[in-house]
């Protein structure tokens, strides 16, 4: 049978060695073990910024007879990979089985009913050392306006009030990253671009400030991580980029919010995958420099609708702590690349989307800079307070 398949692969893997795992695929999925596969297309998906830890992304598809009749499947292959030791290590925020071991734990099966993910029909580990995991193909918009943003900042805010109430138990795997933000941190410096040269013969007022702030920032990081580690625990996704956000609609119903891509799955402190939320989507350039307010105010009241949802009635200051400081602390990436491309400038003075890019980040790191001096405050009241720690709800 397996002679007569259609077969067109447009990528670089040996898919056709592959006809038993689509066909345990397409019986998952239809829930039909008579089905016939008639055709596969194997199409690279062509992710432009894969993590360190993905070999590939693809999307498999064709056509089976069930019956006599022809219906169209589809699912997705990702195939993750060892990188450097360091992320063979399981506390470290991109240890690179974890997403493998996510699915194979049946954890996303008893999330809180916001959150939706694609089902997962096959883990195998390969002779070469990388996993493939075969999932649901996710037909979904991705987020583009404040009005959808704040919809999925409402749905994580109940996913991550939902364990705040304990309406859904924590899980315990020690796969699950504890400390997501100082391990990225920590990465982010380590593989940041080496700025000191230039910084040291800038002159401008301006940008000397900015340095002087970032040096400032990375003198109190570690004091200012063990804060957030004193927050009330929810389970954090920690990749809350566009591409990992689907919203699919439903009949008679509203959106779902669907989300893929559980490698950095951690347990964090609350506000922190908001932070994630707003400062990634502003790096990628998804939310506009003219509206980030705007989505900062939105995002951060639809948050503390979602919590509400769930019945958490808590200190609302610890969740703007940990909006504010988990956002500011991205500059420990942002601010080395802004005088990297500043450097650049320098050699193509001409580079429209050099300076475009360089505009963006100015405007990115002045929100850093609104929100870490807010996040200041607001641990000097709790500090006085004593309620930091003890009014932990």
């Amino acid at each position: 049978m397996h002679s007569e398949i259609i077969l067109k692969n447009n990528s670089n893997i040996p898919i056709e060695d592959k006809i038993d795992q689509i066909n345990a695929c397409i019986e998952s999925i239809h829930g039909n073990s008579t089905a016939e596969l008639v055709s596969i297309t194997c199409d690279d998906i062509g992710y432009k910024t894969p993590n360190f830890t993905t070999s590939g992304i693809f999307r498999l598809h064709g056509f089976m007879k069930v019956y006599n009749e022809l219906k169209p499947w589809c699912v997705i292959l990702k195939i993750i990979k060892p990188d450097t030791a360091e992320k063979d290590n399981m506390k470290h925020h991109n240890y690179w089985r974890r997403e493998a071991l996510v699915f194979e734990s049946g954890v996303l099966r008893d999330l809180p009913d916001s959150i939706y993910v694609a089902k997962c029909y096959l883990v195998e580990e390969q002779q070469d050392g990388t996993i493939w995991i075969w999932m649901e193909y996710i037909k979904g918009e991705y987020a583009k306006t404040v009005e959808q943003f704040s919809y999925i900042a409402r749905q994580l805010g109940r996913f991550n009030g939902a364990y705040l109430k304990g309406i859904k138990m924590m899980p315990e795997h020690e796969w699950i990253c504890r400390a997501w933000l100082k391990s990225w941190s920590i990465a982010c410096r380590m593989y940041a671009p080496n700025v000191e040269e230039y910084v040291s013969r800038i002159a401008t007022d301006n940008v000397r400030s900015t340095w002087a702030w970032y040096q400032d920032l990375l003198g109190n990081i570690d004091s200012s991580i063990d804060s957030l580690q004193q927050l009330p625990r929810v389970l954090a996704h920690q990749d809350m980029s566009q591409m990992n956000m689907f919203l699919v609609k439903k009949e008679a119903s509203e959106s779902q919010l669907v989300l893929i891509d559980w490698q950095f799955m951690s347990i964090s402190g609350i506000g922190e995958d908001l932070g994630k939320l707003f400062g990634v989507n502003m790096s990628l350039g998804i939310i506009p420099p003219d509206q980030y307010m705007k989505f900062q105010n939105s995002l951060y009241n639809a948050y503390l609708e979602g919590l509400r949802d769930m019945g958490w009635q808590g200190d609302i200051r610890l969740v703007r702590y940990g909006f504010c400081l988990s956002t500011a602390i991205r500059s420990v990436w942002e601010v080395p690349q802004f005088f990297s491309i500043m450097a650049q400038l320098e050699d193509q003075p001409n580079n429209i989307k050099l300076e475009e890019r360089l505009t963006r980040l100015d405007c990115i790191i002045t929100v850093h800079k609104q929100m870490a001096a807010e996040a200041n405050s607001i641990k000097l009241i709790l500090k006085e307070k004593r309620s930091l720690i003890e009014e932990r709800i």
